[in-house]
């Protein structure tokens, strides 16, 4: 899929992604994207999480099943999760972008999405946030390219909020971690590089699909939060470039 990116300067960069690898080029030339390079930092909390989902699989099915079987339930019950967080996460993406083109006149109102109350509940916190801000939607799902750091992505939202230039960032983890912070500056850069106009400020955008509430964390401390994504793109291109000496 091929993005033609035009810059504030007249200048244009044709971005391809291939979506199955989550994989962008711009002349043939690899641009890691935001989240492959902040991939790199651990996330400890996983592994609770996949412990507890080893022993709520036990709980659910250890009179109904033989050892062999119960030990392979055991070990991918993480899968099994994670997957499923990952679709709804995926669809209530896409319900958030159509909303956003439909105000913008790009596209129909979106359809309700038939994924169950977890679904519903993010869709619900994205609604009460949108009701309790003033916002000026710009774009949704933009692809980006930062000229100067070789880096692409997309972005969840561009929009003025409160009479602020920001991006935003929707997620429907469990929580907002720091990580969270440092993609949406890299975002911002991006944004500032393709529009030629500073970002005020960026937003981390959680939608709980238990409670049906959000969570809005936002930053202006994008210079500091950026030059710590900077840090972990100078790793993660150190990293490939050992890997590929085998």
């Amino acid at each position: 899929m091929e993005t033609e990116i035009k810059y504030h300067d007249g200048d244009v960069v044709s971005l391809d992604f291939d979506p199955k690898k989550h994989y962008y080029t711009v002349d043939g030339e690899y641009a890691p994207s935001v989240t492959t390079i902040l991939d790199s930092i651990a996330k400890p909390a996983l592994i609770p999480w996949a412990a507890n989902q080893g022993a709520k699989f036990y709980l659910e099915n250890h009179t109904k099943m033989d050892g062999a079987e119960l030990a392979k339930g055991i070990r991918t019950a993480y899968r099994t999760s994670s997957g499923s967080a990952i679709n709804i996460g995926m669809a209530v993406h896409k319900w958030c972008e159509e909303a956003i083109l439909w105000k913008l006149g790009k596209g129909p109102s979106p359809k309700k999405i038939d994924m169950g109350e977890e679904a519903d509940n993010a869709i619900h916190a994205f609604r009460e946030w949108v009701k309790t801000n003033d916002i000026e939607w710009i774009s949704a799902e933009e692809k980006v390219f930062n000229r100067e750091h070789s880096y692409a992505g997309t972005v969840d939202a561009v929009a003025n909020v409160n009479d602020e230039f920001c991006v935003i960032d929707f997620k429907t983890s469990a929580a907002i971690y720091a990580p969270y912070h440092l993609q949406c500056a890299a975002y911002a850069y991006a944004i500032k590089d393709m529009h030629g106009k500073e970002v005020e400020r960026a937003y981390v955008l959680r939608f709980d699909k238990k409670t049906g509430e959000f969570e809005a964390r936002s930053s202006t401390e994008l210079h500091e939060n950026f030059l710590g994504f900077l840090g972990f793109l100078d790793g993660y291109r150190r990293l490939k470039a050992l890997e590929n000496r085998k």
